[in-house]
């Protein structure tokens, strides 16, 4: 008697535990913020699958994705697109809300922007870098401003138009600006050492393979 006692009670714990994780689980809302890394443009100027998209799958594997919403990232946006968007409070249609309650309702918001703004100068000068950093950190504010959760900033990857100091300087800027923010900088420069990351060794565009080797770096960090 008393073992089916025992039984009972343990089997009762582990319903009510198994209850629990199904109820009382906080969805998620995913939003991105970007270029062409954001949305996984490929070499052929073709979206493919990006690190966002792996970060949502994630979720909706754990069935605790509400939304997922990256119509606000595209290919070539600038830093300074992006600060006139918010400032204008751009709406998105699809979703009937604008840029800025988008990012006001993000447990999870990513920001990649850089890649495409910096390697399309046929000249990279210090004063092209200088500016980018400027409208991150007014960027990053901004977005602190109405978003106080998950902030994610992507730093990036050295290519053939950006230098070892250029790239060295510009992650170590923009890991200060996340830091003063309480946002999580991600130093991705890790995918420069794997060749299978790319479409064409002469191209910045990465495969699904380094985009899925991004957003496990993403997930190893919000775990922690």
């Amino acid at each position: 008697m008393k073992r089916q006692i025992i039984i009972t009670i343990i089997l009762s714990t582990i319903l009510a535990l198994i209850i629990y994780k199904i109820t009382n689980h906080e969805e998620i809302n995913i939003v991105t913020l970007g270029d062409s890394l954001s949305i996984g443009m490929t070499a052929y100027h073709v979206t493919g699958y990006s690190f966002n998209d792996y970060l949502r799958d994630y979720y909706e594997e754990n069935s605790i994705l509400r939304e997922y919403i990256t119509e606000f990232a595209k290919e070539d946006e600038t830093t300074k697109n992006l600060l006139t968007k918010i400032a204008n409070n751009e709406k998105l249609e699809s979703h009937n809300l604008t840029i800025q309650q988008a990012i006001g309702k993000a447990n999870i918001l990513t920001i990649s922007i850089g890649m495409d703004e910096l390697n399309n100068q046929k000249n990279l000068k210090s004063k092209h870098i200088e500016q980018y950093l400027k409208n991150m950190e007014k960027l990053i504010t901004q977005i602190r401003n109405f978003n106080k959760k998950e902030i994610i900033v992507l730093g990036l990857y050295k290519t053939t138009n950006i230098s070892e100091i250029q790239i060295t300087k510009i992650n170590q800027k923009l890991q200060e600006i996340a830091e003063n923010n309480q946002a999580k900088f991600i130093n991705i420069r890790e995918v420069e050492k794997k060749k299978e990351f790319y479409f064409e060794p002469q191209k910045y565009e990465l495969n699904y393979k380094g985009h899925r080797f991004i957003s496990e770096l993403i997930l190893n960090n919000l775990s922690k």
